[in-house]
C-alpha cells in the first residue's frame, strides 16, 4: 500500500449560464441563462495532503466530513495552497480521493467523498486549516417547496423536483439513474407552509414501501484542468437489504470479531417496541388515523403504544405502510452492534454506504451471546490514520427490522 492513499482536491462553484439572459422574456433565457444552467464545482486546487481524515456515511441522512490540511509545509505544496487564499464555506466544495491500488484500474484515483464546505477553522498556532462539509444532499436543506402534489409513481415526485431546482440557479444534480417503484405517493401540505425538500425525499424512502436513496458523486474530465464535480441521485425499487459487494461485485467478507474487526459494544434498544402503532396523517385540515396491532407481541408483553405524526401524508395506504413500518421495529428490541474494522480491511469504504442498503454478516461470540447473522450497515464513519490506513466505525441493526413480520 501506498504511504498515504488519500489526497484531498478543492472546488469552486463556477457558474454554467450568464446572468444577463435570466429575464424570461429574453430568447436566450432557456438555453444561456444562469437561471436554467445553474453551477458546478470546478478544480481549484489537487494532490493537498491531509493532517487528518474524517468522512461518513449516514442512511436517510446527509454525509459528512472533516478534513485538516496544513497551512505550512514543503515547498512542493506550497503552490496548490497557495491557490486556496480566498477559500470561503459554500462558495467551495470538497473532494476526497483515494489513490488507486493494485486491485484498481483507475490510475488517477478515485472520489470516495465529495460535498459543500459549510464551516471552517484556522488553528493560527497548530497552522492548520480545518474544514467540515456535507454531501450535495445538503443544498436541498437550504431548499423549499410548498403545495399538494400526488404521483402515481412516487419517484415522479422527486424527478419533478429535481427539475424544478436544475432551472432556478441549481446545482445541476442530475436524476436520470432513478428507478420506479410502482407505488404512489403525495405530498399534502398546509397553504403556506414551507418544507425542505432533503427532508421530504428521504422521509418518502424511510418505509418498509420505501427505498434507498443515495446522493452519489464523480470527477468528471479527471485529471484536467476543467476537472469538476458530477452529483446524482440514484435508488432503489424498494426497501430490501442486499449483500455489501465490493469494486468487483463479489461480496465482502463477513466481519468477524478480532479476524478483521472488533466489537466494543452491542447496545439493546427496547424503547421502540409496540403493540400498538398509530400512524397520524392530514387531508386538509381533517386528521386521518391509521392503526396497526402485533397481537402476537401482546401475548408476551404488556400493551405499548408508539404514534408517528406524518402531516404531508394524506393517503390511508401510505399510512397503513407507516404503522406497520414502526411495528416491525417494535416487533422486538433493536440490537444496535458497534464495528471497528481493523485497518484497511476493506478496501474500499464506500461499497460499505449505507444509502446502498447494504447488509453484512457479522460474526461475534462475546462470551455472553453468540452473534451470527446479517446486519444492515446504517452509518459509516471512517476514519483515516496518518500512515494513510483506514478504519471504519460501523453501526449496525438487524436485517428483521426492514422486513414486514406477522402480527396476528
Amino acid at each position: 500500500m501506498p504511504q498515504n492513499p488519500y489526497e484531498v482536491r478543492i472546488y469552486k462553484w463556477r457558474p454554467m449560464g450568464d446572468y444577463r439572459y435570466d429575464d424570461p422574456g429574453h430568447p436566450l433565457h432557456t438555453t444561456h441563462s444562469l437561471k436554467y444552467k445553474g453551477f458546478r464545482p470546478y478544480i481549484v486546487a489537487k494532490g493537498i495532503p491531509a493532517v487528518d481524515i474524517q468522512y461518513s456515511f449516514k442512511l436517510d441522512d446527509i454525509g459528512q466530513a472533516t478534513v485538516t490540511i496544513p497551512l505550512d509545509g514543503p515547498e512542493e505544496w506550497q503552490p496548490e495552497l497557495k491557490k486556496l487564499s480566498g477559500i470561503e464555506p459554500y462558495h467551495y466544495c470538497l473532494g476526497i480521493v483515494r489513490k488507486s491500488e493494485e486491485w484498481d484500474d483507475r490510475q488517477d484515483g478515485y472520489l470516495v467523498w465529495s460535498g459543500i464546505i459549510w464551516n471552517m477553522r484556522m488553528d493560527m498556532s497548530d497552522r492548520t486549516l480545518q474544514m467540515h462539509a456535507r454531501d450535495f444532499m445538503s443544498f436541498y436543506e437550504t431548499r423549499n417547496h410548498s403545495g399538494v402534489l400526488r404521483r402515481e409513481e412516487q419517484i415522479d415526485l422527486i424527478r419533478g423536483q429535481m427539475w424544478g431546482e436544475n432551472v432556478n440557479w441549481g446545482i445541476n444534480t442530475e436524476y436520470n439513474q432513478l428507478v420506479n417503484t410502482g407505488r404512489k405517493y403525495e405530498w399534502n401540505a398546509q397553504p403556506g407552509e414551507w418544507r425542505e425538500i432533503a427532508h421530504d425525499f428521504y422521509d418518502m424512502a424511510d418505509d418498509l414501501n420505501g427505498f434507498f436513496l443515495l446522493m452519489d458523486s464523480a470527477r468528471a474530465n479527471e485529471g484536467q484542468p476543467d476537472e469538476y464535480l458530477r452529483c446524482w441521485l440514484k435508488n432503489t425499487r424498494d426497501r430490501t437489504p442486499q449483500w455489501a459487494t465490493g469494486r468487483d461485485g463479489k461480496p465482502l467478507p463477513a466481519l468477524r470479531d478480532r479476524v478483521n474487526c472488533e466489537v466494543p459494544e452491542i447496545y439493546f434498544d427496547g424503547t421502540q417496541i409496540a403493540t400498538t402503532s398509530y400512524a397520524i396523517g392530514r387531508s386538509g385540515n381533517l386528521p386521518i388515523r391509521r392503526r396497526k396491532d402485533n397481537t402476537l407481541l401482546r401475548r408476551e408483553v404488556p400493551v405499548r403504544d408508539v404514534v408517528g405524526r406524518f402531516d404531508r401524508i394524506g393517503d390511508a395506504k401510505t399510512l397503513d405502510s407507516r404503522a406497520e413500518t414502526q411495528l416491525a421495529f417494535g416487533n422486538k428490541g433493536i440490537r444496535v452492534p458497534r464495528v471497528i474494522t481493523y485497518p484497511s480491511a476493506y478496501q474500499d469504504p464506500q461499497t460499505l454506504n449505507p444509502n446502498l442498503g447494504v447488509k453484512i454478516n457479522l460474526e461475534a461470540n462475546t462470551g455472553f451471546i453468540d452473534i451470527k447473522e446479517p446486519f444492515v450497515v446504517t452509518e459509516n464513519r471512517v476514519r483515516v490514520e496518518g500512515d494513510g490506513t483506514d478504519r471504519c466505525e460501523l453501526t449496525l441493526v438487524q436485517e428483521s427490522l426492514f422486513k414486514k413480520g406477522k402480527w396476528e
